[in-house]
């Protein structure tokens, strides 16, 4: 039986704990498909609410290039097997790449942003090369998949911007937040005066307006060329904002250490960013019954870097690992590193949850080799 609780983030329910780490069994391990070649991007996981079904998207290329389809699979018991696709999104444009992400608020009210990305190269190496986007926030209806626009967030020209929409969340203020990260159209002609980096929107209205980008992860303390941007942000009981981005340069992959910020005034301002005890990159967040918290991130200390991990935190600010999933194609690990970089989680009550994630495997077609898993798992004291 799915249980659904309301609170102002995507929810994992589950009974209180003790401080310790819980433990983590994986109870069911299932391919979503190995059959779309190139399949990865897990970018959004809901109930449907007409029939307690598990709705799944995914993309079917790389960093959103031109011609990248949205699909949408369906699993009628609990994430244990997957449909086929059901629906399909694509935009009708053949230069642009458009990938539908998407959260459930409540049982009821689940949104979705529609990245759209227009590129100078159209091929599969199109992200190298110069490109922008329009971001569309939009609802989302589980049952049929079909996104409904509402409205276009503002950003500046020649911009791109990477939503994170499976980590939206509403303040407990009403309002909502996206955490996103604006990068230039082209590296060498970066517009002057635009802040580059990793921050948010804010919407006061439920979405149906927006503000402009706000650039919440300053210069790192010690690093100069240090870039943020995946990111997730929450916000504790007792009001304060804590936000975690994903570390980019050329360091070491184990030294990347997430940066974190926290603002105790509502977002209005943030601290200068500081080093979280997290090599990780592409996190998703659950909030837990008990103010705890799950992350499902990539994980780059592993012997495989980017190897999908579990991590649990008492507090939001100290996380400590719980384990990998099962990954079904490979013998219950990655094959290489072609994974870790985009993973949603789902609770469905009774400490279990499901989680969906890509990886690679060599026996696969396509250029990347990738396909979608997914695992049934448990987390108890």
């Amino acid at each position: 039986m799915l249980v659904w609780t309301t609170f102002a983030s995507p929810l994992c329910v589950q009974a209180s704990e003790p401080t310790n780490s819980p433990r983590l069994k994986v109870l069911h391990h299932a391919i979503v498909t190995d059959t779309i070649a190139d399949a990865q991007s897990p970018c959004g996981l809901a109930v449907d609410p007409t029939d307690n079904s598990l709705v799944l998207g995914f993309q079917d290329k790389g960093d959103v290039v031109a011609g990248t389809v949205t699909h949408f699979v369906r699993s009628q018991d609990g994430g244990r097997s997957w449909s086929p696709p059901f629906a399909r999104y694509r935009h009708p444009d053949q230069t642009v790449g458009a990938a539908v992400g998407f959260t459930q608020l409540s049982r009821d009210q689940t949104v979705a942003v529609i990245m759209e990305v227009t590129h100078t190269d159209v091929s599969v190496e199109g992200f190298k090369a110069p490109r922008k986007s329009r971001t569309v926030f939009a609802k989302f209806d589980p049952h049929t998949a079909k996104v409904t626009p509402v409205a276009v967030l503002p950003q500046p020209a020649d911009t791109l911007v990477g939503a994170m929409p499976q980590n939206l969340i509403t303040l407990r203020s009403g309002e909502l937040i996206l955490p996103a990260y604006l990068t230039p159209m082209d590296w060498e002609k970066p517009t002057p005066g635009v802040s580059y980096g990793s921050g948010l929107f804010r919407s006061r209205d439920g979405g149906m307006t927006w503000s402009p980008f706000q650039k919440i992860f300053g210069s790192h303390p010690t690093q100069s060329d240090v870039f943020y941007n995946e990111s997730i942000l929450f916000e504790k009981t007792d009001g304060t904002l804590v936000a975690l981005a994903r570390y980019d340069n050329e360091t070491p992959a184990r030294e990347r250490r997430m940066g974190k910020v926290i603002s105790h005034d509502g977002g209005q301002t943030w601290t200068n960013p500081v080093d979280s005890d997290l090599p990780a990159i592409c996190p998703a967040l659950c909030r837990l019954e008990n103010g705890h918290y799950l992350m499902f991130a990539g994980a780059l200390d592993e012997p495989i870097p980017r190897t999908c991990m579990l991590y649990h935190s008492p507090d939001g600010e100290t996380f400590t690992k719980l384990g990998a999933p099962f990954y079904s194609r490979t013998g219950g690990k990655p094959f290489n590193t072609a994974t870790g970089g985009s993973q949603v989680v789902l609770p469905l009550g009774d400490h279990r949850f499901v989680v969906a994630f890509y990886a690679g495997d060599r026996d696969l077609p396509g250029r990347d080799k990738t396909y979608i898993d997914s695992n049934l798992i448990e987390i108890r004291p």
